[in-house]
């Protein structure tokens, strides 16, 4: 198949440090290019991928451009990037958006099929007010946990499709571990910072965080974040990149993931698991779809249970670990998103909303 991939512009693909959806999207090319299919990227312009990539800007906006900015003008270059891959539809069999929902009013005037991964929250005022106004757009959900905000609004859902990684550079040596506790992610109250250093508190355990501060999110982190580390002897290491993940996460004796509130996926479960580190989550969107309570994990209801999970890492088996998170595999989701593509390709353009169900919930 000629397929066209779409990405956010604010990361290059994979990004260099933080960035989940562009790291997704960088593995789900490069196993398209694997299994044979002819793949064009539409991203920023420093993008490394196997497949063939139109830079849409010479680097990520992230890079080049202060919070105003990213707010008054990337809109307008996601739209035109959005226009150019329009304007050039008839070159493939399939177009693949990762750009949320300004696909959406351009999906009509493709002369091939579209489908819209969405990465983000979908319990927000105007996803709700938005997602009703096209009912025929066919899209996929990273898991089936965020379809539950927009769940009476009718949306073509045509698979829920788990984000994977490539993680064949975490390996399966065993680590020597330490009792402190790992946070990564991004700082952010939605992310749960705060409540990971009470649980490191309660457990009398050091906390490393290994996390993105967001421009947007820097008062938070002036304000209220860098004096609770201060005051707690947090370790703050700032942002990892990949060859620096598997020693963070495989040297922890646990991973913490408090976030709270409705995750879409959560990449940093996967890693956690694939050096074979526990991951102690609050149960919040997806996360029981991706721990195995008491077998990589534990899911909690609260901060209490958290604390308590703490004193039982002693019954997880690393392995286990890492065998769950090979389920999570770049191949794996690849495959997943190859049957979806197919399933599009010679289908009736008016296809309905019942037309779509064949593939509804997890494919695969």
């Amino acid at each position: 198949m000629r397929i066209a991939e779409v990405a956010p512009l604010y990361e290059a693909v994979p990004p260099t440090r933080y960035g989940g959806t562009e790291r997704v999207i960088a593995s789900l090319c490069d196993e398209l290019v694997g299994f044979g299919h002819d793949v064009t990227l539409f991203a920023a312009g420093s993008s490394d991928t196997a497949a063939r990539l139109v830079p849409v800007v010479p680097s990520p906006l992230r890079v080049n451009m202060s919070r105003r900015e990213m707010i008054d003008i990337a809109p307008h270059l996601h739209l035109h990037m959005l226009s150019e891959v329009f304007a050039r539809a008839d070159e493939f069999d399939v177009v693949h958006s990762h750009a949320d929902l300004w696909t959406l009013p351009l999906v009509g005037s493709s002369p091939v099929p579209v489908v819209l991964t969405l990465h983000g929250r979908l319990d927000l005022e105007l996803v709700r007010a938005t997602l009703p106004l096209y009912p025929d757009v066919p899209i996929v959900s990273v898991s089936d946990a965020q379809r539950t905000a927009v769940g009476d609004l009718g949306v073509r859902w045509v698979a829920t499709v788990h984000n994977g990684l490539d993680l064949r550079h975490y390996g399966s040596t065993p680590r020597e571990r330490g009792r402190h506790l790992a946070f990564a992610g991004r700082i952010s109250p939605e992310k749960g910072p705060e409540i990971a250093v009470e649980i490191a508190r309660r457990t009398g355990r050091t906390l490393f965080v290994g996390a993105k501060v967001d421009p947007l999110d820097t008062p938070y982190h002036q304000r209220v974040i860098e004096p609770l580390f201060r005051t707690h002897g947090v370790r703050f290491v700032g942002e990892i990149d990949e060859s620096s993940k598997p020693a963070f996460f495989g040297s922890a004796a646990a991973t913490l993931f408090a976030s709270d509130w409705p995750e879409p996926f959560g990449l940093v479960m996967i890693e956690s698991m694939a050096a074979g580190t526990p991951v102690i989550a609050l149960r919040r969107g997806a996360v029981p779809e991706v721990i195995v309570h008491g077998e990589t994990g534990f899911i909690c209801d609260d901060v209490d249970e958290m604390v308590d999970a703490v004193g039982r890492l002693g019954e997880i088996d690393p392995d286990a670990c890492r065998r769950r998170a090979a389920t999570f595999s770049a191949s794996a989701m690849s495959r997943r998103y190859e049957t979806v593509f197919r399933s599009l390709v010679g289908a009736p353009r008016t296809a309905n909303v019942r037309a779509g169900t064949a593939l509804s919930g997890s494919v695969g």
